[in-house]
């Protein structure tokens, strides 16, 4: 009986899976992309589906889909399987509910609660009505599950204890409120219990319009309640300050809405594929900007971005397009935020809409529909922030005029191309009519301010892939040869004389070519036929996905196979005598400290052969 990875990889094509995230172009057999793990200009990303392997032979980082999925997402290998289960159709072994971990039970209880808020919405024409009415259609409100909630205390939790759960469960869940500090019991094993009984809690979402709110793996982990009260809104700023116009889930222990990025589950692809993000603020922007077909999408949810969250981002794509809306408190978020991505060295974009508060009501009028025409609108960062200069200060007095030319000034100081400073240099001379020498004093004198690079990321670590040594050049230069005798076995006559000189951790492989056919393919079947080592036969997976790699490269360059293995091969020798150089100079030093003469005396003799041999 096959496990549930194995039954997944049958399943699944891992072209497929990691073409959801990657723009793959087919090369012959395999598939290449620019590597989304490090910075790369020519893509040495490259996926076999023959083997169902990846590797990029740029950060020498590889694997099976389930190593892909965990590195891109950032996750472990259970979440990596339960997610792929899903996309195969593999049903996982449930434990049952005494057994599963806390932060299962909690997002238990937010699956329920999502069907009772998705109920209540469809049964409430007067929620339905406004949706439609802000431009949602039904599908939209379908697809990402929005729902309501009752303007009543008790009526969520009382359907949730009914299914089970455990009142201190849903205030755990951020579904509900204590009305008193739980009771803390202790017993001589150490374990803590909480006491807290139905009638103690009472419902934090009420007459609410709610969006759930997802990880990458498609579990709610927690919601946004938008304030709703029918025919009677709340209009007033004193009204909306007092119970708030949004309100979130608190922080649980499977949900941070500074690490939360609302859609992100649904829009990572299109992230890849248009190699831009549009972020915007709340969840009304996203659905309508997913609605109109701009699937490329993100949303915060009533935070600043922050370092962590634009970590997640870095992965997909290098370019942000701000979407925020263009009010003062907006205009202020946006310049925070793209200090921040300038820091993790985005391109950014600001999208400033003439009318409209905000991007859904801007998308309410048909004309202004279209992702062209949104997209083309968007500006550079300088223009924005000439723009909010204008508004700083009054260019008609010098105190206005100083007080322009010091917001705008550090900006141009950290341009890096000197054409676009004298550009913004003359443009704001022009401006406050003050001489550009002037200015350029003025920019000569301020201190370099801090780098941006400098900006402190305390969850740095949390998204950084691990780096790998780096492997010494005999290494690299044996993995390139055994990548061409896997390509070509008939050459292997011309490397039988350099065996000596391959590294142990090659010999074995080594062995195993000598003894194929010449003509002999050395995967599937005749991998099997071996009957060798699981880690052995990942080691030849990779080696022959390195082989194509290296075709391309030698066909590229129109040079000969047997001309770069012989090349190589010397290469090698060359490689394993200058370590064993090194070794011998140590000995030789060990050798003297301890007047060993007849000891020394052979070394000596040993280093000058092998010096000739290298010389040869």
């Amino acid at each position: 009986m096959l496990s549930p990875s194995e039954e997944i990889k049958n399943k699944l094509d891992i072209v497929e899976v990691i073409g959801q995230y990657l723009k793959l172009q087919k090369v012959g057999a395999n598939y290449k992309a620019l590597c989304p793990f490090h910075k790369e200009k020519t893509p040495s990303f490259l996926v076999s589906p023959a083997r169902q392997i990846w590797h990029c032979f740029g950060c020498n980082t590889g694997g099976d889909i389930f190593t892909f999925v965990m590195k891109i997402e950032n996750i472990e290998f259970k979440e990596a399987l339960e997610m792929l289960a899903k996309k195969a159709g593999v049903r996982l072994i449930q434990e049952s509910p005494q057994a599963r971990s806390q932060k299962q039970r909690l997002i238990d209880i937010n699956k329920e609660a999502v069907s009772f808020f998705e109920k209540n919405l469809w049964q409430n024409k007067e929620v339905v009505e406004y949706l439609h009415q802000r431009g949602l259609k039904d599908e939209t409100i379908k697809e990402f599950h929005l729902g309501w909630a009752l303007d009543d205390w008790q009526v969520l939790s009382s359907f949730l204890t009914k299914k089970g759960f455990k009142p201190e469960e849903i205030v755990a869940a951020g579904l509900a409120i204590s009305k008193k500090e739980p009771i803390n019991i202790s017993s001589k094993s150490q374990k803590t219990e909480y006491v807290i009984q139905e009638k103690d809690i009472y419902d934090r979402f009420r007459a609410r319009i709610m969006f759930p709110i997802d990880n990458p793996s498609q579990q709610i982990v927690g919601f946004t309640g938008r304030v709703f009260q029918g025919k009677q809104p709340l209009k007033t700023i004193k009204d909306i300050e007092r119970i708030g116009k949004y309100v979130n889930s608190p922080q649980t222990l499977i949900f941070d809405k500074s690490t939360v990025l609302y859609g992100l589950s649904k829009s990572k692809p299109y992230l890849h594929s248009e190699e831009e993000t549009l972020l915007v603020e709340g969840q009304m922007d996203f659905l309508a900007a997913w609605q109109e077909g701009i699937k490329n999408t993100i949303a915060t949810s009533g935070t600043a971005l922050t370092p962590y969250q634009l970590k997640i981002l870095k992965r997909y794509n290098n370019t942000l397009i701000l979407g925020f809306d263009m009010d003062e408190a907006g205009e202020g978020a946006a310049e925070r935020t793209i200090e921040l991505a300038l820091a993790k060295e985005f391109s950014v974009k600001i999208l400033r809409l003439e009318e409209g508060k905000d991007l859904a009501d801007y998308l309410l009028n048909k004309e202004r529909k279209g992702k062209d025409k949104l997209i083309k609108q968007a500006e550079s960062i300088m223009d924005f922030y000439f723009e909010r200069a204008q508004k700083i200060g009054n260019e008609s007095n010098i105190e206005g005029k100083k007080a322009i030319a010091s917001y705008f000034l550090p900006k141009i100081k950290k341009l890096t191309n000197a054409l676009d400073r004298s550009f913004w240099l003359n443009k704001l001379s022009r401006f406050l009519n003050i001489s550009e020498q002037a200015l350029g004093d003025e920019l000569n004198r301020i201190s370099k301010e801090s780098s941006l690079t400098e900006i402190i990321d305390k969850d740095e670590s949390l998204y950084q892939f691990p780096t790998t040594q780096l492997q010494p050049r005999i290494e690299g230069i044996a993995e390139r040869i055994i990548s061409f005798l896997i390509k070509f076995p008939s050459l292997i006559k011309e490397a039988l004389d350099y065996e000596e000189y391959f590294p142990q951790s090659f010999q074995k492989i080594f062995e195993i070519m000598k003894n194929i056919s010449s003509s002999e393919e050395l995967c599937g079947e005749n991998l099997r036929r071996l009957n060798l080592s699981e880690n052995l036969v990942e080691k030849i997976n990779q080696l022959a996905l390195r082989a194509d790699y290296e075709t391309e490269i030698v066909e590229k360059f129109k040079v000969s196979f047997e001309e770069e293995l012989l090349k190589e091969l010397k290469e090698l020798k060359r490689e394993a005598i200058k370590n064993k150089l090194n070794e011998i100079e140590k000995e030789i030093q060990i050798a003297e400290k301890e007047n060993n003469k007849k000891v020394l005396e052979e070394l000596i003799k040993k280093f000058n052969q092998l010096s000739k041999e290298l010389l040869s």
